[in-house]
């Protein structure tokens, strides 16, 4: 995931699943195959290259409006309170937690025909079945990274990381959900189990790990990688595969006994007041060419083989990047979860963080 995307949920997040409900409908011109002269656009901070925003721009000669937020909450809550966006990004668990909302507007395929770029096992995720109101934008995983340069013990999975040599050497993201889905993992439950017996086998499994860890850090954890702060730990893959570019001894394991692998989406909410431009935004992107620029400017992993001819050949090889065919098939998705859930998977957390 985009760095900073895995903050814990905000209690309006929570209140709005706990509610059930929120709905929009489209405006009359939003089905309209118009282009319209504005598209609001709303991101992830430092997630889509300008250029290629005026590209599109130039192409449909439309002005685009693009806002950003640092959280899936935080746009949860953009759009509860009334911003437009007529077209946004949001991971796996908030596209199914927004569907559960009614905020989001079923797509048009027909105006989107790029979609046949998708590869099949990027598309109807556990998030959304039927690949209706989501689109892949960049994928990623959250593997194990390991400088084998300076590590000379066997590391195979989580577990390999209790080992002594990896005291207070550790960097984590500082994500709730996804290390206390590692928690369940390693115990063998699936990552989104909420059963309270699992819970607390995956905290128990956690305070084994809490020596290990040095850092917490979500936004840049390839920093200490490479300035020897920390040999080994569990890191973005975007993160990893920038460590590796630097440091081709920085390298990825992908635990058998289960990988997350996450995924950032188009969206178009029921408010869209654009909805035919927004499409055509959302099949521009798609197109081989343009998709490709953005995997070389962002370096996560792409959805779309078709651009696989114009991705640089640096990012095609590089193994943060382009994991197990296993990985892309077994991994498990992120799903929203109860709010009662959430609660405690951020309490497991936070005496996690405290003790040390």
């Amino acid at each position: 995931m985009r760095k900073s995307l895995w903050s814990s949920m905000s209690a309006m997040l929570l209140a709005s699943i706990l509610a059930g409900c929120g709905s929009g409908s489209s405006s009359s011109s939003a089905n309209s195959h118009t282009i319209s002269s504005v598209l609001n656009v709303g991101n992830f901070a430092a997630y889509l290259p300008h250029k290629i925003l005026h590209q599109f721009e130039n192409k449909y000669h439309v002005q685009i409006n693009y806002s950003t937020y640092p959280s899936n909450a935080e746009l949860l809550a953009k759009m509860q309170a009334g911003q437009q966006f007529d077209v946004a990004v949001a991971s796996d668990y908030m596209v199914q937690t927004m569907i559960k909302l009614r905020l989001l507007d079923k797509l048009n395929f027909s105006d989107i025909p790029n979609f046949k770029n998708i590869a099949p096992p990027f598309r109807n995720l556990a998030f959304d079945p039927h690949s209706a109101y989501s689109i892949p934008y960049l994928w990623g995983t959250v593997p194990i990274a390991v400088n084998t340069h300076a590590v000379h013990v066997p590391v195979t999975g989580y577990r390999s990381l209790l080992n002594p040599v990896f005291k207070n050497n550790l960097v984590v993201v500082d994500s709730p959900r996804t290390l206390v889905g590692i928690g369940l993992m390693i115990n063998g439950h699936n990552l989104n189990d909420t059963n309270s017996a699992a819970l607390n086998q995956a905290q128990k499994t956690l305070d084994q790990f809490r020596p290990q860890v040095k850092v917490f850090n979500s936004n840049d954890p390839h920093v200490q990688l490479l300035n020897g702060e920390a040999t080994a730990g569990i890191v973005w893959s975007g993160e990893g595969a920038l460590a590796y570019s630097q440091d081709p001894w920085i390298l990825p394991v992908f635990p058998k006994s289960g990988v997350n692998k996450w995924f950032d989406n188009f969206i178009i909410p029921t408010t869209s007041q654009h909805k035919y431009t927004a499409e055509l935004f959302i099949n521009f992107l798609l197109s081989p060419k343009i998709s490709a620029e953005l995997e070389n400017a962002e370096e996560y992993s792409d959805p779309n083989t078709a651009a696989n001819p114009y991705i640089n050949k640096s990012l095609l090889q590089n193994p943060w990047l382009n994991p197990p065919k296993w990985v892309i098939t077994q991994g498990e998705v992120m799903t929203a979860i109860p709010a009662s859930a959430n609660e405690q998977f951020n309490t497991i957390w936070d005496n996690f963080k405290q003790s040390k």
